[in-house]
Parts: structure tokens; sequence; C-alpha cells
């Protein structure tokens, strides 16, 4: 582990930043990245508190990670979302709808 953030602190003084990563400055600055793995690839840590819980816990995941479980949260909602119509609920007129 040691290894590692050594590795990690020369390989981010050793990255020049260009205008197109901007959001990696950004990311860098607030601190949620946190180095380069093994396989050259960013590794950004997040604080992720529970549903219920006032804990955060230390999340680290790759930028490809990060983008795949963003994609399968949206994914989610939208199946959820896709099985139950908007028009689907009670009215006046039908107080017990079979949706």
């Amino acid at each position: 582990m040691k290894r590692f953030g050594i590795i990690a602190v020369f390989a981010l003084s050793a990255c020049a930043t260009t205008a197109g990563d901007n959001t990696y400055q950004a990311a860098q600055d607030e601190g949620r990245v946190t180095g380069i793995n093994e396989d050259g690839e960013r590794v950004r840590c997040e604080r992720i508190r529970e549903t219920g819980s006032r804990f955060t816990q230390r999340v680290c995941h790759t930028e490809h990670e990060w983008e795949l479980i963003e994609e399968n949260a949206r994914r989610a909602a939208q199946d959820s979302q896709a099985r139950y119509p908007r028009d689907c609920g009670p009215t006046p007129e039908n107080p017990n709808p079979n949706c």
C-alpha cells in the first residue's frame, strides 16, 4: 500500500494538465482523485453515505468503474420508472387502478 502511495505521488507530480483535463484537475483539487493504479488508470475516491446511516465510507474506483456505476444506477431508475406509467395513480373516478 505504501508503494502504491509513492507511485501515485510521483505519477501525479509528473502529469501535465491540459485544457481538456479541467474536470480531472478540479476533482484532484477537491481531493477526490487519489492517484493512478498499477495499470495506469486514474483512481477516484469519494465518501459515500449509506441510506439510514450517518457514517460515510471511502470508496475508490477507476474513472471507468465510476462511469459504469453511474450508468447502472441510471438504467435501474429508468427501468423502475418504466414499470409504472406516469398516469397510473388513484383518481376520484378510479381510486384503485389496475396498473
